[in-house]
């Protein structure tokens, strides 16, 4: 992807969690702007914390608080524009900025997390839109073991 295409893809991602907030009634201030900067720049590749959106966001604004990441999350949770993946092993709770059906594998040891797409995914969300009659804004499979580094340290340790 060219670095024109790339900045036009933040933009859109960057617009979608401003326009989330919108939704939910929120003014878009400096602060909330420069979270949905760092959302957008982190987004498709990285599954980040809160510390992760913190960090990447008071790099443009000085002026971010904790206590504005955390609530700009839990907004844009509540408008379908991302996810919570539950806290890891460490007690860190990551968020999951592709909402689109897919599956995540997540590393036990190193805390990687590595995004599958996959069709069935899709074809799941459809069954159980079926099933249940609710209307799905999107959906994962969540998967956990030990990524190909850690397996191989693993062995060692069992030798």
């Amino acid at each position: 992807m060219t670095t024109a295409s790339t900045d036009v893809t933040q933009h859109q991602a960057d617009d979608r969690f401003a326009a989330g907030l919108r939704s939910a009634g929120l003014k878009l201030t400096s602060q909330r702007g420069a979270i949905c900067r760092a959302l957008a720049h982190m987004s498709g590749h990285h599954h980040p914390t809160v510390h992760d959106v913190y960090e990447s966001a008071r790099r443009t604004h000085a002026g971010v608080s904790l206590a504005t990441v955390y609530n700009t999350l839990s907004a844009l949770r509540d408008q379908g524009l991302l996810y919570e993946l539950g806290p890891d092993a460490d007690g860190a709770v990551h968020y999951e900025l592709n909402t689109e059906a897919h599956v995540n594998v997540v590393c036990v040891r190193c805390k990687q997390i590595v995004d599958l797409d996959h069709s069935h995914a899709e074809d799941l969300q459809g069954e159980v839109s079926r099933q249940t009659g609710f209307r799905i804004i999107g959906g994962q499979f969540l998967y956990y073991g030990f990524c190909p580094a850690c397996a191989q340290g693993q062995q060692h340790v069992a030798d």
